[in-house]
């Protein structure tokens, strides 16, 4: 893995920083009006001061936050200057959010040095959020070249957008991100819609660092819904949650080691359990240039991937967990559970899941299926009850199987018919 440098800004510098901005705001008289749709109001500081000396927080002066999901959050938000409410007492947390509402929020956030640039959008030009846009711009937040028609201040935020423009920002905060986002681009990512084809490749690694990081976790299936809208509690989490990971160090995340391990090598092996490559051994992304004749001669296979889960205390743990094990799912307490993506095509008349297992000299690869019923939900393609169904002769396809690995005292190898070896032990 690559090494990291430290951050440019500094996290001490923050506070100052978003008070500072709000104060050049307050000077320039350029707070926003009733048509900013109550990002800021004139009559509405982040705090206020009652007759008798008493502080109201967002929770008294918001009267629609009570019970919600994000009422910590919004207040937390409130707190730190970075959002406000509207006129009417309100904050209407499931709002939607549009792309000068969210660079208005986001430029206070950040604690990286503000760089003086011009307004690329002709369209931006006069617009309250063209301040906040252009300072997003000068700092690598927002890629100009995104929005060749034009930044169209006033449309509907998409989750992507919001994503990728954090993502840039962490990358501009320190190299260790930019080396993240670098291993991540043939990662797989920890969310369903990676086999819905509801997600670009080109989005990838943008989406690797925001979940990664925990910025953003996800609905309850796992999903990131890049192309949904966002609302503005929603927004406040996610931006609280950037201001504690920008500048600091990539390879602090686990969950985003697990995925920069598969994007550079295959496998999240190494980062999620105790094993180890042996001497002379190649990765798995290594391996899968070249084809495996099972030593029966019962079909040829191709690895692509293996995504380890460590079940070894109980209770499925890693990035990938809920991704392949659901609550249903038959578990192996006590071991690394593997998951395979290969290509195989069978040489025998009529499936024979034995045979080919057989065919394998090592455990590291089996011909068992996942939970037939959490891949179906999750979109994979494992082997269904009846195998034919899926495995013909001479009929090329790719699908997911699973194995085991012993937690202590394991040795296990895989061989190419290159000779190339993947070999790996905890020994």
């Amino acid at each position: 893995m690559k090494k990291q440098m430290r951050l440019n800004g500094s996290k001490s510098k923050r506070n100052v920083l978003i008070v500072g901005l709000l104060t050049t705001a307050l000077l320039a008289g350029t707070l926003l009006t009733t048509g900013t749709v109550g990002l800021v109001s004139t009559v509405d500081a982040a705090t206020s001061t009652n007759g008798a000396g008493t502080t109201a927080s967002a929770l008294t002066k918001f009267k629609d936050i009570k019970g919600h999901w994000a009422q910590a959050t919004i207040v937390k938000a409130y707190d730190k200057n970075l959002i406000s409410g509207y006129q009417d007492g309100t904050f209407r947390p499931n709002a939607k959010i549009t792309r000068g509402e969210y660079a208005t929020l986001l430029s206070r956030a950040t604690s990286l040095e503000k760089v003086q640039d011009e307004n690329p959008f002709a369209d931006l030009k006069g617009h309250w959020s063209e301040s906040a846009v252009t300072q997003l711009v000068g700092q690598g937040f927002i890629n100009a070249n995104d929005y060749p028609k034009g930044f169209n201040p006033n449309a509907e935020l998409t989750r992507y957008e919001m994503m990728k423009w954090i993502a840039n920002g962490l990358i501009k905060s320190g190299t260790s991100f930019q080396d993240a986002f670098d291993d991540s681009k043939n990662t797989l990512l920890p969310t369903p819609e990676v086999n819905r084809g509801t997600i670009l490749a080109e989005q990838i690694p943008y989406l690797a660092l925001v979940r990664g990081t925990g910025i953003v976790g996800g609905f309850e299936d796992g999903s990131l819904k890049p192309a949904d809208p966002t609302t503005r509690a929603e927004v406040s989490a996610i931006l609280l949650r950037y201001m504690d990971v920008e500048g600091t160090d990539a390879e602090k995340y686990s969950d985003l080691n697990e995925m920069r391990e598969v994007g550079t090598t295959g496998t999240n092996l190494t980062t999620i359990s105790n094993y180890f490559y042996t001497k002379n051994s190649v990765t798995v992304s290594d391996l899968s240039k070249g084809d495996i004749t099972l030593s029966n001669n019962s079909g040829i296979l191709r690895l692509h991937r293996i995504i380890v889960v460590d079940v070894t205390k109980g209770t499925p743990k890693g990035v990938y967990s809920s991704l392949f094990i659901g609550p249903d799912s038959i578990q192996f307490p006590g071991s690394y559970m593997t998951f395979a993506d290969i290509s195989f095509t069978s040489n025998i008349e009529k499936s024979n899941l034995l045979a080919f297992s057989g065919g394998l000299d090592s455990a590291l690869l089996r011909f068992n299926r996942m939970d037939v019923k959490h891949a179906e939900k999750n979109g994979f393609i494992t082997i269904p009850e009846m195998s034919s169904n899926l495995i013909k002769k001479d009929v090329k396809k790719r699908f997911w199987t699973s194995s085991v690995l012993v937690a202590k005292g394991g040795s296990y190898y895989l061989k190419a018919n290159n000779n190339d070896l993947v070999q790996i032990q905890n020994m």
